[in-house]
């Protein structure tokens, strides 16, 4: 009768010190996982309407592509009609095969002229071929 109750309490232990389905434990950075596949031009897919960044914050500008050129620009616009202008100093070069996603971290540069803003864009596009680039959702800068 011992040996049962000793071996409840060690399997009652070894499941309390593994977490359990304990929801409160806390878990690594999550991995969102984007689809990046586009046939005949550029699909940004990161950052979305769903979000909110500040003035001086670096984000990572999420896409794909399989338009064949010499580098993209990464474009930010305030709202749809704004020409933009580019947070990189340099062309991004990207992997053109239409299914890889290609993260590019920016910052939203005051000294660069971002501001606040309720309708902000990405817009990421071939050096070359601005016309075959593409926006992001709209979302907000603080």
């Amino acid at each position: 009768m011992k040996f049962s109750h000793a071996l409840i309490l060690a399997s009652s232990l070894a499941f309390f010190a593994c977490g359990g389905d304990d929801d409160d434990s806390p878990a690594g950075p999550s991995k969102t996982t984007y689809d990046c596949s586009v046939k005949g031009g550029v699909k940004v897919v990161s950052p979305t309407v769903s979000e909110t960044f500040k003035v001086g914050d670096e984000i990572t500008v999420v896409f794909g592509t399989d338009v064949e050129d010499n580098g993209y620009r990464i474009i930010f616009k305030n709202g749809t009609s704004d020409q933009g202008f580019d947070l990189l100093d340099e062309a991004y070069d990207a992997v053109m095969d239409g299914k890889t996603c290609n993260e590019v971290k920016v910052k939203l540069d005051a000294d660069r002229g971002v501001e606040a803003t309720m309708h902000a864009i990405i817009r990421v596009a071939p050096y070359n071929k601005q016309n075959q680039g593409n926006n992001s959702e709209l979302f907000i800068v603080k």
